[in-house]
C-alpha cells in the first residue's frame, strides 16, 4: 500500500477532480485489489493490475455521481450535498494560480471516460502508451488516438475559459 498509494490517489485525484473522492477510491481500490488478491496472475504488473482497479472504482464513482447529480435535481435530495467551494483568501497569484490549476482539473475531469483515463495515466502518471493500453485493454495505437483526442478537447477546453 505504502508504495502504490500515492501514484494511485494523483490519479483518482485527476480522474475524478475531486480529493475527498480520490481518497474514497484508493481505498476502495485496495479493498478489492485484497478481496481479489487470489485472483491476481502472477506474470502481470501488480500496478497495472491497482490501476485498472482504480480505474473502474472512477468510473463506479462517476455512475454514482450522475444518478445522484439527477435524483437531486428531482428536488429529491437536499441542496447541502454538494461540494463546497474551496477558494482560500491569499495573494492574487496565488489565487491566480489555484484557479488555472482548478480549471484544468476541471477541464481534466469533464472529459469523457475514453479520453480521460489515457491521459491521465501516460500525461499524468508517466505510463507508457502500452502500459496505459494494458490497463485499458486497448493497443497502443488506440491509447495515442485517444491521447491525441483528448489533448484536442483540452485545448478547446482552455481556449473558452480563457476567451481566446
Amino acid at each position: 500500500m505504502k508504495r502504490h498509494k500515492d501514484g494511485l490517489y494523483r490519479f483518482a485525484r485527476r480522474y475524478s477532480g475531486n480529493g475527498d473522492d480520490a481518497l474514497e477510491i484508493v481505498q476502495l481500490t485496495f479493498i478489492s485489489a485484497w478481496q481479489a488478491l487470489r485472483r491476481f496472475e502472477t506474470g502481470r504488473a501488480f500496478d497495472v493490475w491497482l490501476r485498472a482497479i482504480a480505474l473502474n472504482k472512477c468510473r463506479d464513482m462517476g455512475r454514482r455521481r450522475k444518478v445522484r447529480h439527477f435524483i437531486t435535481a428531482l428536488g429529491q435530495l437536499p441542496d447541502n450535498l454538494a461540494d463546497p467551494p474551496t477558494m482560500q483568501a491569499g495573494p492574487e497569484a496565488v489565487l491566480l494560480d489555484r484557479e488555472a490549476l482548478r480549471q484544468a482539473d476541471a477541464a481534466i475531469a469533464a472529459l469523457p471516460h475514453g479520453l480521460k483515463a489515457p491521459l491521465l495515466l501516460t500525461a499524468l502518471e508517466g505510463l507508457t502508451m502500452a502500459e496505459a493500453g494494458a490497463v485499458l485493454g486497448m493497443s497502443a495505437k488506440a491509447v495515442e488516438n485517444r491521447l491525441y483526442r483528448a489533448r484536442k478537447a483540452l485545448a478547446a477546453a482552455t481556449t473558452r475559459h480563457t476567451g481566446d
